[in-house]
């Protein structure tokens, strides 16, 4: 399944049987993600929503040098999201690849290896399954990297997954969690015993799913879905995300990355 991937290609697509795969193809910068590459995911779930021999989706990250579902947003579109439009702009492409991602009738499946963090383990709390490697590191590290917030919509989305206490200590802790503590915590559906059980267990599961009666999968998860927006306030709510995007604690936050030392915060 992951071999001889096209290297010029970051999302790389293939078929087994009813179920879709994509590959997230960015090894040397574990799979990061980019703009082009939120934009292009939208394009192939509105795609695959109109695919009628295409029964379940499954979703993950090419290896390089270490294991990666996707280790959060590509550093480039931080640095570039200083201005309200140009932040709110990367908050739209990426709420408009969520909304297609959720919008699709099959079931999703994430199968997770390594790091899967931020942009990564949100897209993994949109699907309707989760599995995970012994490699798994799982989080949101926000509050001791870029100093950032999540949106309103994927606050409610994770804590539909986990809960409002777990999802505050998991964006407190500014931690990773591993494999098993991600399966106690409810972020995952199984842990498989080794590496190489991935991508043949995912596989299974999509058989399964794809085997299933399609109105009942996609009625439930609707139907969960609209309960879960149903309790969102109406608006926009942008005031929270902005002011963390133009804070000077977030050009710290990119500008420590970037030098790889500790930030220093400053609430301002």
């Amino acid at each position: 399944m992951l071999q001889d991937l096209p290297a010029d290609q970051p999302l790389v697509r293939k078929r087994q049987g009813a179920v879709e795969w994509i590959i997230f193809n960015r090894p040397a910068s574990r799979n990061a993600l980019t703009h082009e590459m939120e934009t292009s995911l939208t394009r192939i779930f509105r795609e695959l929503g109109n695919d009628k021999s295409v029964r379940a989706l499954v979703m993950t990250g090419a290896p390089g040098n270490k294991p990666a579902f996707i280790a959060g947003q590509d550093m480039g579109d931080l640095e570039n999201a200083a201005s309200p439009e140009a932040s709110m702009d990367l908050e739209a492409t990426s709420e408009t690849m969520m909304e297609a991602l959720e919008a699709l009738r099959i079931p999703t499946i994430s199968a997770m290896a390594g790091a899967c963090v931020g942009a990564g383990a949100l897209i993994a709390a949109a699907c309707d399954v989760r599995i995970a490697a012994p490699s798994l590191r799982f989080g949101f590290p926000i509050a001791r990297t870029v100093g950032v917030c999540l949106s309103l919509r994927n606050y409610a989305r994770l804590s539909a997954l986990i809960g409002p206490a777990r999802t505050k200590d998991l964006v407190f802790d500014a931690t990773l969690l591993n494999a098993e503590a991600s399966l106690a915590a409810g972020a995952v559906k199984e842990v498989v015993a080794t590496e190489g059980e991935l991508l043949p267990r995912a596989q299974a599961i999509g058989e399964h799913l794809a085997s299933l009666a399609p109105l009942t999968l996609w009625s439930t998860k609707e139907s969960l879905r609209r309960l879960r927006d149903a309790s969102l306030p109406a608006g926009e709510q942008q005031d929270l995300l902005l002011g963390c995007y133009l804070s000077s604690d977030y050009q710290e936050g990119i500008a420590a990355f970037t030098a790889k030392r500790p930030p220093v915060f400053t609430g301002t």
